[in-house]
């Protein structure tokens, strides 16, 4: 949340890897890809992205 939060407001991928201290932020991005994640969690990652513009567009 802070490395998107660094960015500025938006919708944003951040990239992970896991290091033997941990998980650090590889890269941030202003576009996502996201097709295995929704199959595999089962959350409407893209629907939850137009629901954001939505409410941001609206204020």
């Amino acid at each position: 949340m802070k490395a998107a939060q660094s960015v500025g407001e938006g919708a944003f991928g951040v990239d992970l890897m896991e290091t033997e201290n941990g998980l650090v932020v590889h890269e941030v991005n202003h576009t996502t890809e996201f097709k295995n994640t929704v199959r595999v969690t089962k959350v409407d990652i893209p629907g939850m992205i137009l629901d954001y513009a939505s409410a941001r567009a609206r204020k």
